[in-house]
């Protein structure tokens, strides 16, 4: 389990920290966390996953291409995830698919896969298995299906475990401040 030091976190590590506190899921006030939905902290998550995680350079076709994000199933995070239109990921533009099939997902560069896919989970991953895809899910048992992250509740709160291998396998990587924040970090391979 990744343990939360505490002392003078970096530069980096302080802004994660700062946005997650924002959105309610490190455990703000409760005024704060009060205005935050489930799904408005989901979507926080995604988008900072995707500015700590690095993708081969081969992932896109080119310097202006856009990070793609992509949600695989009934889409459980509403009108919150529509706010990612808005923003630059690592100096690109983000697109956001919803509504995408498995075979439609080779695609995409940060797929969500909904709970609504837990039936589906294995075939899904596995499909996606050896592409730069950073899978993040919600189903229970997530990264050791095989997906990437998980965001799981626990503490009256959100949080998120990372499947090492995944993302290895994925040719990601992902920074050490995220690697620190995580609350299990799993080298679970794929089924």
């Amino acid at each position: 389990m990744a343990v939360l030091r505490y002392g003078r976190p970096g530069p980096l590590l302080a802004r994660l920290l700062g946005i997650l506190i924002l959105f309610g899921v490190l455990g703000a006030p409760g005024s704060v966390r009060a205005q935050i939905s489930e799904a408005q902290a989901k979507v926080a998550f995604l988008l900072n996953f995707a500015r700590y995680v690095e993708w081969p350079e081969r992932a896109f076709p080119s310097r202006e291409a856009p990070l793609v994000f992509c949600v695989v199933g009934r889409d459980s995070l509403g009108t919150a995830i529509q706010s990612l239109e808005t923003r630059q990921v690592q100096g690109r533009p983000v697109r956001l698919r919803r509504g995408v099939t498995t075979e439609d997902a080779r695609g995409c560069h940060v797929v969500f896969v909904a709970d609504s896919e837990e039936r589906r989970l294995v075939p899904t991953l596995r499909a996606l298995a050896g592409q730069p895809v950073l899978t993040v899910g919600d189903v229970e048992g997530f990264i050791d299906a095989g997906g990437a992250i998980g965001i799981v509740a626990g503490d009256d709160r959100l949080q998120f475990e990372i499947n090492r291998a995944a993302l290895e396998q994925a040719q990601l990587k992902a920074g050490s401040q995220l690697l620190k924040l995580a609350r299990n970090l799993a080298d679970a391979r794929s089924r």
